[in-house]
């Protein structure tokens, strides 16, 4: 799913690159499995496998998901949102490594709110997954409420995100955004494993970036705001994750912003003006109980997914003859010998 993109703002997804967010590169970003709720999400046609991650998500409870709506919607040149969804969307266990292919689970229900596109960015941008059954034995997550931001804000405490994004340049010494060419290239692929970048971000208020317009200001009025942005491509839905009194919070997806280098697939115009935000967790409740209603009205299947890896295709016989011979030819992709007709 390729879509246009602005100067100075692009989406973190692989699957969707559209006018929305990242930042400065940030490079090297050490393995981080701290978050036991950092879950891998793959795009791929119906049945078959991906071993590289596309985004990421937070697994709120056992059969719910939360990542970003870029993920699965675009907009055309009038702002109008559109479904552009890979045919099989399926999630990963915890912390596993993107090629694990054990344990995953298709998700069979999605919900999103008033996803929508502003002259400043995308805003909104969270949507919820269901899974068809359980992906993992675990307690709901802690979540932000507007109580607690306020506190948050006030002191601009420290967030961390973690996600399966990027963290190379992709480009080093080039100007971005650098095109992603080649899957098999480490620096243009997701991580094997979640990653958090060293750098830090605050929660912060509006007069914390005074050269942003009124424009700016009203578009983000109702996203929660961060200091910086220190995402990459593949990133997109990951947790953005305090400490509260000693308990971990959930406050949104990773992550949207300008002014951002991204590993090379954004563009920096003034790094000074870089800036960072997501749509709080604590708006979007209305979706998180549809979800649960959902799945208390449709209970979990046995029955699992059956995906298959394209590089070991099940076998195929046909039949060829030639006047009275005929063989039986099998293979993934069988053909007859010259001479002889597929009857």
């Amino acid at each position: 799913m390729v879509m246009r993109r602005s100067r100075t703002i692009i989406a973190l997804s692989i699957f969707f690159s559209q006018i929305l967010t990242p930042v400065n590169a940030s490079l090297n970003s050490p393995i981080n499995l701290e978050n036991p709720r950092v879950v891998p999400i793959f795009g791929q046609p119906e049945g078959v496998i991906s071993d590289n991650a596309g985004w990421s998500g937070y697994l709120y409870s056992p059969r719910i998901i939360f990542s970003a709506a870029h993920s699965n919607y675009k907009f055309d040149n009038n702002r109008n949102r559109i479904l552009s969804e890979p045919a099989l969307i399926t999630v990963g266990k915890p912390n596993s490594k993107a090629s694990d292919q054990t344990g995953r689970v298709k998700v069979v229900k999605t919900f999103v709110g008033d996803y929508q596109l502003t002259s400043t960015g995308s805003v909104n941008d969270f949507i919820v997954y269901v899974l068809e059954r359980d992906l993992w034995t675990i307690p709901k997550g802690n979540l932000l409420t507007a109580e607690i931001e306020k506190e948050l804000v006030a002191v601009q405490s420290e967030v961390k995100f973690h996600g399966y994004g990027e963290y190379q340049d992709r480009c080093p010494g080039q100007p971005g955004p650098c095109k992603k060419t080649d899957f098999r290239d480490p620096k243009m692929r997701t991580s094997e494993l979640p990653r958090s970048p060293t750098g830090i971000m605050k929660l912060v208020a509006p007069s914390y970036f005074p050269w942003m317009s009124s424009d700016q200001k009203t578009n983000l009025a109702n996203e929660t705001l961060v200091s910086d942005n220190l995402a990459c491509s593949g990133d997109s839905g990951g947790p953005v994750t305090t400490i509260y009194k000693g308990t971990p919070y959930y406050l949104g997806v990773a992550l949207t912003g300008g002014n951002v280098r991204a590993c090379g697939a954004g563009v920096v115009d003034d790094p000074t003006k870089a800036f960072g935000y997501f749509s709080p967790v604590y708006k979007h409740l209305d979706l998180i109980k549809a979800a649960e209603d959902f799945i208390e009205a449709n209970p979990a299947t046995t029955s699992k997914t059956t995906i298959t890896n394209p590089a070991t295709k099940s076998k195929t016989t046909i039949t060829c003859s030639k006047g009275k011979s005929v063989k039986k030819i099998s293979g993934a992709n069988p053909k007859c010998p010259k001479g002889f007709k597929r009857t």
